[in-house]
């Protein structure tokens, strides 16, 4: 909920949004790597483990919204760059490298 809150401050501050959104993947990285130690997690009536229960089903929502935490960080890191290059004209007035 920290970081959901966090998320949301960033679309005002680009640092938070920085910060909520690599608590946000720690959160979801977190939950997906016990994916495959959950106790019947797999369904042994439909030959184990590409068929999963319900639980197993609830948390891979997770791999979604990591995924879109992801973009999001990506997102934010360019906002906070952008900013950078823009507060300082010395920096964005040096011609890039290719």
């Amino acid at each position: 909920m920290v970081f959901w809150r966090t998320s949301v401050r960033g679309i005002w501050n680009k640092k938070l949004g920085v910060f909520g959104a690599l608590g946000a993947i720690f959160s979801f990285i977190s939950t997906i790597t016990i994916i495959p130690f959950i106790p019947n997690g797999w369904a042994p009536s439909a030959g184990g483990f590409p068929a999963m229960t319900e639980t197993v089903a609830f948390l891979m929502k997770d791999l979604v919204l990591l995924s879109v935490s992801v973009y999001l960080l990506r997102q934010d890191v360019l906002r906070v760059s952008q900013s950078a290059k823009e507060s300082s004209p010395a920096i964005a007035a040096q011609p890039q490298r290719i």
